[in-house]
């Protein structure tokens, strides 16, 4: 078996991984990242059609506060461009497709109030969760005994059925689960983590206001090619074994022997990998109990963004549909016009289990709906199941259940001996986002650099 000798060794070549690696290697030391698939990216996956159109199936967008993310393309010199926002919104509910401007959606005052008044409650106690130390809020106790879902449907916290809907729908969208199945610590923790619920919802001003030139796995080719022979692709990681001296960790086959390791994998594969000594029993059931969501995501490529020229922005939402929203996707150009259309949670699943020819009917029947006639005749096509990628599992972060945070929580960005973690999991700012993969690479890099530098330090003395 092939064997490697490094400083550090880097599971995973996520945006989390190649950060690490890549500070590691400006700070001197030597790593090499061991990757399942045969690309970098990670949970970021940018495809191209046969005539060169890059088009993202995975996480695409930065926003306001995500600074780790804009600082990173600056210093790989990748451009970024507003997602198109000009035009009318469509909103669909029981009583038809609705077209609007701004922010407000065209639904009865009293839902509207309703809608207003749940997201204020939802922002104020967020604002009461630590960013470093979730499960020590005050309320913790309370808000991790519940799920988001439980707290949305009380008449109380947010009055009006459609609010509720609406609101439902949103933390569905955020955490491709079923708000019954998210702790409402966790939703208040995401919710902190950006500044604001309206943050994380938004296009302009909000989280998805921006794209990256050429696609979002721009910056991770270009990072992967700087660290060059570091990254060994194909080499799924299945054993860790650490002991006084160092770490040997063995992907596909290849040894690597290592001071540390960092693992950067989502959770739910963290859990699978083989610990030798086994990890302690609370890491090892937090791990357990971090499952990721179910997202469909398609991509229609058109001649143009036809929509438009219809006076639409390309942003709809809809309720009791497989389909839950759209976005404008196409690039910095306009040409040419890419939709992003996603399906969330238990959505996702139902529709997934349709078959391929059965899915496309119901999406394209449903975009003619929201956008017209045009919207039937895409040029070209492309649906991911995330949850049936399986070096990922399910997208776009892991979510919490009642009762992990506070349990576990204290678990998470805690070494094991010599093994680090990172992964937008363990980012406090930008939780679950690019930028709060990037940052935990960052923090995760400092962590094993200080680390080693103490152990020098000790036996200089």
């Amino acid at each position: 078996m092939p064997q490697i000798d490094v400083d550090i060794c880097v599971v995973g070549a996520g945006y989390a991984g190649l950060t690490a690696a890549r500070r590691l290697t400006a700070a001197g030391r030597t790593a090499v990242v061991l990757e399942a698939r045969d690309r970098v990216g990670g949970r970021v996956w940018t495809q191209r059609t046969a005539e060169g159109i890059p088009f993202d199936v995975g996480g695409t967008w930065l926003g306001p506060g995500q600074d780790a993310a804009y600082a990173l393309a600056h210093e790989m010199g990748v451009g970024t461009y507003r997602t198109w926002t000009k035009g009318e919104h469509v909103l669909v509910t029981t009583r038809g497709v609705r077209r609007y401007r701004g922010l407000v959606p065209p639904i009865n005052p009293i839902a509207l109030a309703g809608l207003a008044l749940g997201m204020a409650k939802l922002n104020a106690m967020a604002r009461r969760v630590p960013l470093d130390e979730p499960w020590t809020a005050s309320r913790a106790a309370t808000w991790d005994a519940k799920t988001i879902g439980d707290w949305l449907g009380n008449v109380f916290h947010v009055p009006g059925k459609q609010a509720r809907a609406l609101l439902g729908a949103s933390m569905r969208g955020l955490f491709t689960s079923d708000p019954s199945e998210v702790s409402l610590l966790h939703a208040l923790y995401l919710i902190r983590s950006a500044g604001s619920l309206e943050r994380l919802l938004s296009v302009e001003g909000g989280y998805q206001q921006d794209q990256l030139e050429g696609g979002a796995q721009e910056m991770a080719n270009r990072m992967a090619a700087d660290l060059r022979e570091a990254i060994q692709t194909r080499c799924p990681v299945r054993d860790i074994v650490q002991d006084v001296r160092g770490v040997r960790v063995y992907g596909g086959d290849i040894l690597v022997r290592a001071r540390r390791a960092l693992v950067t994998i989502p959770p739910t594969l963290a859990a699978h990998l083989r610990y030798d000594p086994p990890l302690p029993a609370e890491r090892a059931l937090f791990l357990q109990r971090m499952p990721s969501g179910s997202v469909v995501k398609i991509a229609l490529i058109y001649d143009e963004p036809f929509w438009r020229s219809d006076g639409l922005c390309g942003e709809s939402v809809a309720l009791r549909s497989p389909i839950e929203t759209t976005l404008d996707a196409s690039p910095a150009s306009g040409r040419p016009g890419v939709l992003a259309a996603f399906s969330f949670g238990p959505l996702a699943r139902k529709f997934a289990a349709l078959g391929s020819g059965e899915r496309r009917h119901i999406l394209i029947d449903t975009l003619v709906e929201r956008f017209g006639a045009r919207a039937a005749k895409p040029v070209h096509y492309h649906e991911l199941d995330w949850a049936e990628e399986p070096w990922t599992r399910g997208c776009y972060l892991a979510h919490m259940p009642p009762g992990v945070l506070t349990q576990f929580g204290r678990n998470l960005r805690e070494p094991v001996g010599r093994i680090h973690w990172a992964g937008t999991e363990t980012a406090t700012l930008s939780h679950g986002t690019i930028d709060g993969a990037i940052r935990s690479g960052n923090r995760a890099a400092a962590e094993m650099i200080s680390a080693e530098a103490a152990v020098s330090s000790q036996f200089a003395g």
